[in-house]
């Protein structure tokens, strides 16, 4: 298997921890045994790394080291994606027994076939054959300074671990506390910078005077300790991986990612593998667009894109914002480029699909397409409805576009509450939708009864003047002559009230039912795994409630005959009056010819019948007026507490936004932010006039009311006195409160956010300082498992960069996902990027090229792209070195 074969399989996912084993004997070593076939020597010893998990090993043969099996084992365990480096087991002529020393050598040593390991190890046993000093009591002429000295003329790379440092032959053993010691003197700098490990260190701390130990060692050593790795020292195959585990973060196999990971020692060796127990993606793939068949993975923790202006980093982060449903936020920047943007990256029926795990390493699929309105979230190719991204899937996404954090306009610190906090607050503003939803409602009602007092006088001066009208035709005997008429007019009207009251009543009935029967219905088969009794006899009384339920539905199908019947009998009026329409005719020529004849010609008999339907009609409003009216008061009463229950759940948000705000400032942070609850006038004062626009109010009359009252609340509940504000004709402002009472009582008052920085409010500091600020900000909540961001470097300084907001994406890491894109070198190299991304541009695609920090390709790139080529590099580390102190 070839390299690049090994970095897609292991180091796809970028930087991973692989357990290690530093001491590794051989069969070319006296004190191994092997029994085995010989013909199976190589694939059996790589067996035994594979059944150990062993992935990286040094081969440390005891005062030797033979070429010829070491690349026989190299290429059978490469093969195994197993990486062994070549190294050998010295013993150096310090101390009382000679202290064993590994030393690890770099591809070198070997280069074009040649073998200058061997004649090194030869060299440091002057005038001694290789019987005399190839095994474990071998020993070398020189001492640990003269063995790097002589290491360091060959102008070859290497780097030294002291074997088993606690017992016989190991270094702390042999030289005790004050030979330790010397270590720390300027003679044994070259020893300091090429040790890099302790191999087997067990004791931590002991009171024994004679005894060595973790703590006095670091104590004798002062500010240098190597890192702490362990080793089998293994004398048969089945020892391999014996003793303590030991890991390494690595990101490709090699000699300089091996020895990068031991001088990073507090991020990248551990004696366990990191777990990542947050939500993450894992990889995205495109169709269509510019990144057409493109499949990224992302590491864990810190990715990094990176490329020109114009390569497509911003493209792949947007297009992800997208696929994630992360919205903009109401400050976002270039909103309008960015979304064209993503438009330009996916194409016409372009699609996004993202394979992510949840906290409980759950995989789903989230798949997008362009304009289409929302994501899909799969399980195994299943999708599934009602599935939250940003909840469920992905827990707390945080997203920042280009300039977002340096943003700081009007509003931007209630958009940054948000957007960190919005998850939080979901509920609560769920909440407060239904209660304006209430709040509406409860003004239609009121609004609506509001006009009875008016209608009802209205109604009484029809009714008064049509009784007026009708004295005359009563004079003239036509009430009289009309009456049978009348009558059936008022049998047909009230059995018609009588369908519609049942009608209605059984409208209602099967709505409440349709409302509730469900829930009760299904509210039974709970079984109490401690309470099983007293649930048998909480149902048989719940039980009643079920049966009600059979009894109305029962009752309910059964009337239809009931309204049959009802309807029947109303035909059978109809009937009746249709075979009478003549004789009513009859009655009425008669009666208007005797009018005529007596000189009546205005009293018609029809104005006569629409009086009396017009009198009858207004006494019934008057009936239904009065009883509205009766209940108004009720209403107001209602809606008073609606609104009560609105300003609840608005404290209940601010009061959690304010909890969480109040967390930033108390670990000491130079952020504070300072919270108001219905604070922002200005926002209030604007809100008001855009809503009493061109009523011709004077600015001096709105800012009165301002200055008085909190919101349109507190006005309502005070609207007698609240008039006393309303300018020189208060009536304009009072009709006009009263036509948009919906709008004005469901409108919040905006809480003010006032964000500190180093005591002072944010605004008032230069435009780097508040990214900085902002971003640290951003990165401390520790809330959020995925953060993507664009180009977080805008602004700021670069000592700022690492001083703060590098070391605390270190820390955070392994708990926190991190997508960046950057032009920042800084960020990827010094942050340690699990994974990067590189991308350019041509010919209408993009291209990414994708490598950890380890892998020499992609070290080549970052400073092609970020350093401006290794012309320039070199020429600043010319410099640098010049302006050393």
């Amino acid at each position: 298997m070839s390299n690049e074969q090994q970095h897609i399989d292991l180091f796809t996912y970028g930087s991973t921890w692989l357990r290690a084993d530093f001491h590794l004997h051989t069969k070319a070593d006296k004190e191994f045994t092997y029994s085995g076939e010989e013909d199976y020597y190589f694939s059996s010893y790589v067996d035994g790394l594979t059944q150990a998990n062993i992935r990286l090993g040094v081969i440390t043969n005891h005062n030797k080291f033979d070429a010829t099996e070491f690349k026989a084992l190299k290429k059978t365990a490469a093969k195994r994606q197993i990486c062994l480096l070549p190294g050998v087991e010295l013993s150096v002529n310090d101390g009382q027994n000679g202290i064993h020393t590994l030393i690890v050598f770099s591809d070198q040593w070997l280069e074009n076939g040649n073998d200058y390991i061997s004649p090194f190890i030869a060299a440091m046993f002057p005038g001694k054959a290789e019987s005399e000093y190839q095994h474990e009591n071998g020993r070398s002429d020189k001492n640990i300074l003269q063995v790097v000295e002589e290491l360091e003329k060959t102008a070859r790379d290497y780097f030294l671990i002291f074997a088993h440092v606690e017992r016989k032959n190991g270094l702390w053993q042999e030289m005790g506390g004050g030979k330790i010691g010397d270590f720390s003197q300027k003679r044994y700098e070259v020893v300091r910078r090429r040790t890099l490990g302790f191999q087997n260190v067990e004791t931590h701390d002991v009171q024994d005077s004679n005894r060595v130990c973790r703590v006095k060692v670091k104590r004798w050593l002062g500010n240098w300790y190597p890192a702490e790795v362990e080793g089998s020292d293994c004398k048969s195959i089945d020892q391999v991986g014996n003793g303590h585990p030991c890991y390494l973060k690595l990101g490709a196999f090699s000699f300089d990612a091996v020895r990068f990971a031991l001088i990073d020692k507090e991020s990248r060796v551990a004696t366990a593998p990191v777990q990542h127990n947050h939500s993450r993606i894992r990889r995205v793939r495109f169709t269509g667009g510019t990144l057409d068949g493109k499949e990224l993975c992302f590491s864990p923790e810190l990715n990094t894109q990176i490329g020109i202006r114009g390569s497509g980093k911003s493209s792949v982060l947007e297009v992800l914002r997208y696929g994630l449903e992360i919205p903009f936020g109401a400050k976002a920047g270039d909103r309008d480029y960015k979304q064209k943007l993503v438009g330009f990256t996916m194409g016409s029926g372009g699609k996004i699909e993202i394979d992510a795990t949840d906290r409980y390493g759950q995989p789903y699929t989230i798949r997008r397409v362009w304009k289409e309105p929302y994501s899909e979230v799969l399980i195994d190719g299943k999708l599934q409805p009602g599935v939250s991204i940003r909840e469920t899937v992905l827990h707390k996404p945080i997203y920042f576009g280009q300039k977002d954090l340096s943003n700081t306009g009007e509003g931007f610190e209630k958009d940054l509450v948000d957007k960190l906090l919005g998850s939080k607050l979901e509920d609560v503003r769920r909440r407060i939708d239904q209660q304006k939803r209430k709040v509406t409602e409860a003004v239609d009602r009121l609004l609506k009864i509001s006009s009875a007092k008016e209608q009802l006088e209205e109604q009484k001066q029809i009714r008064q003047d049509t009784e007026h009208r009708l004295k005359l035709y009563k004079e003239h005997g036509v009430e009289e002559k009309l009456q049978k008429r009348l009558d059936f007019d008022k049998d047909a009207r009230t059995i018609e009230k009588g369908i519609r009251l049942t009608s209605d009543f059984i409208s209602d009935l099967e709505e409440l039912l349709a409302r509730h029967e469900d829930e009760i219905r299904n509210f039974k088969g709970y079984a109490s795994k401690h309470n099983a009794e007293l649930f048998s006899q909480f149902y048989t009384y719940y039980e009643t409630y079920i049966s009600f339920l059979n009894q109305v539905k029962k009752w309910l199908s059964e009337q239809n005959k009931t309204q049959e019947s009802l309807s029947k009998c109303r035909n059978e009026l109809s009937d009746i009056r249709k075979g009478m329409v003549e004789e009513f005719a009859e009655i009425e020529r008669k009666l208007s010819e005797k009018l005529k004849d007596r000189g009546m010609q205005n009293i018609s008999p029809d104005e006569f019948l629409q009086l009396k339907k017009k009198r009858t009609l207004a006494t019934q409003l008057i009936t239904e007026l009065e009883k509205q009216g009766k209940h108004q008061a009720g209403l107001h009463n209602v809606l008073l507490i609606e609104l009560a229950a609105l300003n609840d759940l608005w404290l209940e948000e601010f009061n959690l936004i304010k909890n969480e705000l109040d967390k930033v400032g108390a670990d000491g942070s130079f952020l504070s932010i300072a919270s108001g609850y219905k604070e922002d006038k200005q926002a209030f004062l604007f809100f008001m006039k855009e809503m009493f626009k061109g009523s011709g109010i004077r600015e001096t009359t709105y800012q009165g009311i301002v200055d008085q009252y909190v919101d349109f609340i507190a006005i309502y509940k005070d609207f007698e006195n609240a008039q006393n504000f309303f300018g020189s004709n208060p009536q304009i402002l009072a009709d006009l409160f009263t036509k948009n009472l919906k709008n004005l009582l469901t409108y919040q008052t905006p809480n003010k956010f006032m964000i500190m920085y180093r005591g002072k409010e944010l605004q008032n500091h230069s435009l780097g300082q508040r990214a900085s600020a902002l971003i640290l900000f951003v990165l401390s909540q520790k809330e959020n498992d995925l953060i993507i961001i664009d180009q977080p470097e805008d602004d700021l300084d670069n000592q700022t960069i690492y001083e703060d907001v590098i070391k605390l994406i270190r820390e955070m890491k392994p708990k926190v996902q991190f997508i960046f894109a950057t032009h920042n070198p800084n960020i990827p190299v010094l942050g340690d990027a699990e994974l990067v991304h590189a991308c350019s541009f041509a010919d209408d695609k993009i291209r990414v090229e994708s490598g950890s920090l380890d892998n020499h390709q992609t070290q080549q790139t970052i400073i092609r792209i970020m350093e401006g080529g290794k012309e320039a590099f070199n020429r600043r580390k010319e410099i640098y070195q010049i302006w050393k102190p």
